[in-house]
Protein backbone atom coordinates (compact mmCIF):
# COMPACT_ATOMS: atom_id res chain seq x y z
CA UNK A 1 0.00 0.00 0.00
CA UNK A 2 1.61 3.12 -0.96
CA UNK A 3 1.81 6.31 1.30
CA UNK A 4 -0.56 8.32 0.09
CA UNK A 5 -3.06 5.08 -0.10
CA UNK A 6 -2.46 5.04 3.52
CA UNK A 7 -3.27 8.27 4.32
CA UNK A 8 -6.49 7.79 2.08
CA UNK A 9 -7.41 4.90 3.98
CA UNK A 10 -6.91 6.48 7.69
CA UNK A 11 -9.23 9.06 6.63
CA UNK A 12 -11.79 7.37 5.13
CA UNK A 13 -11.85 4.74 8.28
CA UNK A 14 -12.20 7.70 10.51
CA UNK A 15 -14.99 9.16 8.73
CA UNK A 16 -16.83 6.44 8.19
CA UNK A 17 -17.02 6.30 12.38
CA UNK A 18 -18.16 9.90 12.83
CA UNK A 19 -20.66 9.34 9.86
CA UNK A 20 -21.92 6.02 11.92
CA UNK A 21 -22.31 7.73 14.99
CA UNK A 22 -24.26 10.50 13.93
CA UNK A 23 -26.28 8.54 11.97
CA UNK A 24 -28.20 7.73 14.47
CA UNK A 25 -29.96 11.55 14.59
CA UNK A 26 -33.87 11.34 13.66
CA UNK A 27 -34.65 11.06 10.53
CA UNK A 28 -37.51 13.36 9.14
CA UNK A 29 -39.79 12.50 6.56
CA UNK A 30 -42.65 14.70 5.88
CA UNK A 31 -45.33 14.10 3.22
CA UNK A 32 -45.71 17.88 3.18
CA UNK A 33 -41.88 18.32 2.63
CA UNK A 34 -41.06 19.09 -1.16
CA UNK A 35 -38.66 17.57 -3.14
CA UNK A 36 -35.44 19.43 -3.39
CA UNK A 37 -32.42 18.64 -5.91
CA UNK A 38 -29.04 20.40 -5.54
CA UNK A 39 -25.75 20.70 -7.17
CA UNK A 40 -22.65 21.67 -4.90
CA UNK A 41 -19.12 22.59 -6.11
CA UNK A 42 -16.36 21.76 -4.71
CA UNK A 43 -12.33 22.43 -5.47
CA UNK A 44 -10.95 19.88 -3.05
CA UNK A 45 -10.35 16.41 -3.95
CA UNK A 46 -12.99 13.88 -2.65
CA UNK A 47 -10.61 12.51 -0.11
CA UNK A 48 -9.98 15.40 1.09
CA UNK A 49 -11.46 16.51 4.46
CA UNK A 50 -13.66 19.37 2.44
CA UNK A 51 -14.27 16.83 0.16
CA UNK A 52 -15.39 14.54 2.72
CA UNK A 53 -17.39 16.95 5.11
CA UNK A 54 -19.22 18.35 1.99
CA UNK A 55 -20.22 14.47 1.24
CA UNK A 56 -21.15 13.89 4.51
CA UNK A 57 -23.32 16.84 4.68
CA UNK A 58 -24.96 15.66 1.11
CA UNK A 59 -25.65 12.41 2.80
CA UNK A 60 -27.05 13.69 5.77
CA UNK A 61 -29.36 15.61 4.34
CA UNK A 62 -30.71 13.06 2.50
CA UNK A 63 -31.16 10.86 5.65
CA UNK A 64 -32.86 14.12 7.39
CA UNK A 65 -35.50 14.27 4.68
CA UNK A 66 -35.76 10.82 4.06
CA UNK A 67 -34.39 11.14 0.60
CA UNK A 68 -36.67 13.93 -0.29
CA UNK A 69 -33.26 16.46 -0.63
CA UNK A 70 -30.57 15.14 -2.75
CA UNK A 71 -27.44 17.16 -3.41
CA UNK A 72 -24.95 15.94 -6.02
CA UNK A 73 -21.13 17.06 -5.23
CA UNK A 74 -18.81 17.48 -7.75
CA UNK A 75 -15.31 17.50 -6.38
CA UNK A 76 -12.09 18.78 -7.52
CA UNK A 77 -13.40 21.77 -9.92
CA UNK A 78 -15.50 19.26 -12.25
CA UNK A 79 -18.31 21.84 -11.96
CA UNK A 80 -16.40 24.90 -11.50
CA UNK A 81 -13.14 25.99 -10.59
CA UNK A 82 -12.92 27.89 -6.68
CA UNK A 83 -13.01 31.14 -8.43
CA UNK A 84 -15.79 30.36 -10.68
CA UNK A 85 -17.67 28.69 -8.39
CA UNK A 86 -19.37 31.57 -6.44
CA UNK A 87 -19.98 33.46 -9.35
CA UNK A 88 -22.07 29.94 -10.44
CA UNK A 89 -23.74 30.22 -7.22
CA UNK A 90 -25.10 34.18 -8.04
CA UNK A 91 -25.98 32.86 -11.21
CA UNK A 92 -28.23 30.64 -10.43
CA UNK A 93 -26.30 27.65 -12.59
CA UNK A 94 -24.85 26.43 -9.55
CA UNK A 95 -27.25 26.05 -5.81
CA UNK A 96 -24.15 25.54 -3.72
CA UNK A 97 -20.84 26.74 -4.51
CA UNK A 98 -17.23 26.41 -1.91
CA UNK A 99 -14.23 28.93 -1.78
CA UNK A 100 -11.84 29.93 0.76
CA UNK A 101 -12.07 32.72 2.75
CA UNK A 102 -9.35 34.74 0.08
CA UNK A 103 -11.00 33.87 -2.71
CA UNK A 104 -14.29 35.63 -1.99
CA UNK A 105 -12.86 38.53 -2.55
CA UNK A 106 -13.90 39.40 -5.54
CA UNK A 107 -17.94 38.89 -4.03
CA UNK A 108 -17.68 40.10 -0.45
CA UNK A 109 -14.81 41.14 1.55
CA UNK A 110 -16.37 39.76 5.00
CA UNK A 111 -14.38 36.68 5.18
CA UNK A 112 -11.20 38.75 4.45
CA UNK A 113 -10.82 39.36 8.56
CA UNK A 114 -10.72 35.87 9.60
CA UNK A 115 -7.07 36.17 7.72
CA UNK A 116 -5.46 38.56 10.29
CA UNK A 117 -2.53 37.30 11.13
CA UNK A 118 -2.28 35.10 14.40
CA UNK A 119 -6.04 36.60 15.65
CA UNK A 120 -7.46 33.01 16.05
CA UNK A 121 -5.45 30.13 16.41
CA UNK A 122 -7.56 26.62 16.28
CA UNK A 123 -9.11 26.39 18.97
CA UNK A 124 -9.93 30.06 18.97
CA UNK A 125 -10.77 29.69 15.21
CA UNK A 126 -13.48 26.53 15.84
CA UNK A 127 -15.21 28.47 18.44
CA UNK A 128 -15.42 32.03 17.73
CA UNK A 129 -16.01 31.57 13.61
CA UNK A 130 -17.28 28.12 12.90
CA UNK A 131 -19.55 27.60 16.76
CA UNK A 132 -19.65 30.84 17.66
CA UNK A 133 -22.02 34.11 17.58
CA UNK A 134 -19.22 36.19 15.64
CA UNK A 135 -19.32 33.52 12.95
CA UNK A 136 -23.38 33.67 12.58
CA UNK A 137 -22.91 37.46 12.59
CA UNK A 138 -20.37 37.47 9.84
CA UNK A 139 -22.53 35.53 7.93
CA UNK A 140 -25.20 37.32 8.36
CA UNK A 141 -23.31 40.81 6.82
CA UNK A 142 -22.58 38.46 3.68
CA UNK A 143 -26.20 38.48 2.77
CA UNK A 144 -25.85 42.16 1.87
CA UNK A 145 -23.60 40.79 -0.99
CA UNK A 146 -26.35 38.38 -2.05
CA UNK A 147 -24.60 35.29 -0.52
CA UNK A 148 -26.28 32.92 2.49
CA UNK A 149 -23.39 31.05 3.68
CA UNK A 150 -23.95 27.85 5.01
CA UNK A 151 -21.33 25.65 6.19
CA UNK A 152 -17.53 27.46 7.51
CA UNK A 153 -15.12 24.24 7.16
CA UNK A 154 -11.49 23.94 7.85
CA UNK A 155 -9.31 23.33 4.99
CA UNK A 156 -6.55 22.46 5.65
CA UNK A 157 -5.57 24.33 8.96
CA UNK A 158 -3.39 27.04 9.27
CA UNK A 159 -1.11 28.68 6.96
CA UNK A 160 2.47 27.10 7.09
CA UNK A 161 5.54 28.45 5.08
CA UNK A 162 7.66 26.29 2.95
CA UNK A 163 11.17 26.38 1.30
CA UNK A 164 14.37 24.90 -0.06
CA UNK A 165 15.75 25.76 2.90
CA UNK A 166 15.32 25.29 6.89
CA UNK A 167 13.19 28.82 7.85
CA UNK A 168 13.22 28.93 11.78
CA UNK A 169 12.80 33.25 11.69
CA UNK A 170 11.59 35.67 9.47
CA UNK A 171 14.93 36.77 8.45
CA UNK A 172 15.32 33.42 6.83
CA UNK A 173 12.91 34.30 4.26
CA UNK A 174 14.21 38.34 4.02
CA UNK A 175 14.05 39.01 0.36
CA UNK A 176 12.74 35.72 -0.62
CA UNK A 177 10.07 35.21 -3.83
CA UNK A 178 7.11 33.83 -1.75
CA UNK A 179 4.10 32.37 -3.63
CA UNK A 180 1.37 33.28 -2.17
CA UNK A 181 -2.77 33.46 -3.14
CA UNK A 182 -4.26 36.24 -4.92
CA UNK A 183 -5.25 37.76 -1.11
CA UNK A 184 -4.44 41.58 -0.14
CA UNK A 185 -4.14 40.43 3.48
CA UNK A 186 -1.44 37.61 2.39
CA UNK A 187 0.59 39.88 0.16
CA UNK A 188 0.74 42.56 2.88
CA UNK A 189 1.55 39.90 5.85
CA UNK A 190 4.65 38.56 3.56
CA UNK A 191 6.14 42.41 2.86
CA UNK A 192 5.97 43.18 6.67
CA UNK A 193 8.39 39.62 6.79
CA UNK A 194 10.84 41.49 4.76
CA UNK A 195 9.93 38.82 1.77
CA UNK A 196 8.91 39.47 -2.25
CA UNK A 197 5.45 37.92 -2.03
CA UNK A 198 4.20 36.49 -5.82
CA UNK A 199 0.81 35.66 -6.94
CA UNK A 200 1.07 31.96 -8.67
CA UNK A 201 -2.09 30.33 -9.50
CA UNK A 202 -1.86 26.66 -7.47
CA UNK A 203 -2.05 24.87 -10.98
CA UNK A 204 1.42 26.35 -11.62
CA UNK A 205 3.00 26.32 -8.42
CA UNK A 206 4.71 22.92 -8.34
CA UNK A 207 6.80 24.16 -12.05
CA UNK A 208 7.34 27.93 -10.20
CA UNK A 209 8.88 25.86 -7.39
CA UNK A 210 11.03 23.86 -9.56
CA UNK A 211 11.93 26.63 -12.24
CA UNK A 212 12.97 28.54 -8.52
CA UNK A 213 10.55 31.29 -10.21
CA UNK A 214 10.00 31.52 -6.13
CA UNK A 215 11.65 30.50 -3.06
CA UNK A 216 9.08 29.08 -1.28
CA UNK A 217 5.29 29.11 -0.58
CA UNK A 218 2.51 29.97 1.85
CA UNK A 219 0.41 27.02 2.15
CA UNK A 220 -1.25 24.25 3.99
CA UNK A 221 0.59 20.88 5.15
CA UNK A 222 -2.59 19.23 2.81
CA UNK A 223 -1.01 21.05 0.03
CA UNK A 224 2.28 19.15 -0.22
CA UNK A 225 0.29 15.55 -0.96
CA UNK A 226 -2.10 17.67 -3.56
CA UNK A 227 0.38 18.81 -5.35
CA UNK A 228 3.50 16.19 -5.21
CA UNK A 229 5.32 19.55 -3.53
CA UNK A 230 7.77 17.26 -1.77
CA UNK A 231 9.43 16.95 -5.03
CA UNK A 232 10.65 20.45 -5.04
CA UNK A 233 10.32 21.70 -1.32
CA UNK A 234 11.57 19.95 1.16
CA UNK A 235 10.90 21.90 4.40
CA UNK A 236 7.88 23.24 5.76
CA UNK A 237 7.46 25.59 8.89
CA UNK A 238 4.09 25.62 10.78
CA UNK A 239 4.41 29.09 12.04
CA UNK A 240 0.58 29.25 11.58
CA UNK A 241 -0.63 32.37 11.19
CA UNK A 242 -4.10 32.25 10.13
CA UNK A 243 -6.75 29.54 10.09
CA UNK A 244 -7.24 28.85 6.23
CA UNK A 245 -11.42 28.52 6.05
CA UNK A 246 -13.81 27.87 3.45
CA UNK A 247 -16.89 28.40 3.04
CA UNK A 248 -19.62 27.42 1.51
CA UNK A 249 -22.29 29.91 0.32
CA UNK A 250 -26.03 29.44 -1.56
CA UNK A 251 -27.79 32.87 -2.68
CA UNK A 252 -30.08 34.90 -0.77
CA UNK A 253 -32.47 34.62 -3.63
CA UNK A 254 -32.14 30.68 -3.05
CA UNK A 255 -32.32 30.24 0.43
CA UNK A 256 -35.80 32.79 0.23
CA UNK A 257 -37.52 30.21 -1.73
CA UNK A 258 -36.49 27.05 0.29
CA UNK A 259 -39.64 26.17 2.60
CA UNK A 260 -38.91 26.42 6.73
CA UNK A 261 -38.76 22.45 6.57
CA UNK A 262 -35.81 22.48 4.25
CA UNK A 263 -34.41 25.39 6.13
CA UNK A 264 -34.54 23.46 9.39
CA UNK A 265 -33.18 20.13 7.67
CA UNK A 266 -29.90 22.05 5.46
CA UNK A 267 -29.01 23.84 8.62
CA UNK A 268 -29.14 20.48 10.74
CA UNK A 269 -27.25 19.12 8.10
CA UNK A 270 -24.63 22.13 7.86
CA UNK A 271 -23.91 21.58 11.91
CA UNK A 272 -23.32 18.27 11.64
CA UNK A 273 -20.71 18.62 8.90
CA UNK A 274 -18.97 21.46 10.41
CA UNK A 275 -18.59 19.57 13.27
CA UNK A 276 -17.09 16.69 11.22
CA UNK A 277 -15.19 18.45 9.66
CA UNK A 278 -13.36 19.36 13.12
CA UNK A 279 -13.05 15.96 13.69
CA UNK A 280 -11.53 15.44 10.45
CA UNK A 281 -8.89 17.86 10.20
CA UNK A 282 -7.45 16.78 13.82
CA UNK A 283 -7.15 13.35 12.29
CA UNK A 284 -5.54 14.00 9.04
CA UNK A 285 -3.33 16.66 10.08
CA UNK A 286 -1.47 13.45 12.66
CA UNK A 287 -1.80 11.78 9.06
CA UNK A 288 -0.16 14.11 6.80
CA UNK A 289 2.47 14.98 9.25
CA UNK A 290 3.79 11.02 9.06
CA UNK A 291 3.16 11.19 5.15
CA UNK A 292 5.48 14.63 4.81
CA UNK A 293 8.33 12.89 6.75
CA UNK A 294 7.89 9.66 4.60
CA UNK A 295 8.27 11.75 1.97
CA UNK A 296 11.43 13.68 3.06
CA UNK A 297 9.74 16.77 4.47
CA UNK A 298 11.21 18.09 7.27
CA UNK A 299 8.42 19.78 9.17
CA UNK A 300 9.64 22.38 11.70
CA UNK A 301 7.69 23.47 14.80
CA UNK A 302 8.84 27.37 15.81
CA UNK A 303 10.31 27.86 19.69
CA UNK A 304 8.14 29.97 21.40
CA UNK A 305 10.26 32.58 21.27
CA UNK A 306 11.17 32.14 17.43
CA UNK A 307 7.18 32.34 17.18
CA UNK A 308 6.97 35.71 18.71
CA UNK A 309 9.10 36.74 15.96
CA UNK A 310 6.66 35.84 13.69
CA UNK A 311 3.59 36.81 15.64
CA UNK A 312 5.27 40.55 15.85
CA UNK A 313 5.48 40.94 12.14
CA UNK A 314 1.84 39.93 12.29
CA UNK A 315 0.41 42.22 14.79
CA UNK A 316 2.14 45.22 12.87
CA UNK A 317 -0.39 45.05 10.24
CA UNK A 318 -3.21 44.90 12.24
CA UNK A 319 -4.45 48.71 11.68
CA UNK A 320 -3.38 48.92 7.57
CA UNK A 321 -4.90 45.33 6.36
CA UNK A 322 -7.22 46.60 3.23
CA UNK A 323 -11.06 46.15 3.59
CA UNK A 324 -11.18 44.45 7.15
CA UNK A 325 -13.32 46.30 9.87
CA UNK A 326 -10.65 47.10 12.72
CA UNK A 327 -13.27 46.99 15.20
CA UNK A 328 -14.44 43.51 13.98
CA UNK A 329 -10.59 42.47 14.44
CA UNK A 330 -11.03 43.99 18.30
CA UNK A 331 -14.17 42.18 19.02
CA UNK A 332 -13.15 39.08 17.47
CA UNK A 333 -9.37 39.49 19.64
CA UNK A 334 -11.91 40.07 22.62
CA UNK A 335 -13.98 36.64 22.10
CA UNK A 336 -10.60 34.74 21.19
CA UNK A 337 -9.03 35.83 24.31
CA UNK A 338 -11.82 34.44 26.35
CA UNK A 339 -11.93 31.10 24.80
CA UNK A 340 -10.50 28.50 27.37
Amino acid sequence: MSDATMCKWKLAAFSGLVAGTLAAAPVVAQDDLPALKMRATNSYPQDQTAGQAMDFFAKRAGELSGGKITIQVYHAGKLYTEDKSIQAVLDGTAEMGMASASNHGPFTKVWQVVETPFLLDKKQFREVVIRGGIGKELKKMAEKDRLHPMMILESGGHRVVGGAKQIKLPEDIKQAKIRTAQSPVILVFYRALGSNPVVVPWGETYLALANKTVDGLDAVLASWPAGKLWEVTKNVTTINWAPVSTVTDVSVKWWDERTPKQRAILEQAVKEAEEFSIKAEDENEKALRELLKKNGVTVYDPSAQERDAWRKAGLSIWKTMPDVDQKMIERINKAAQAVK
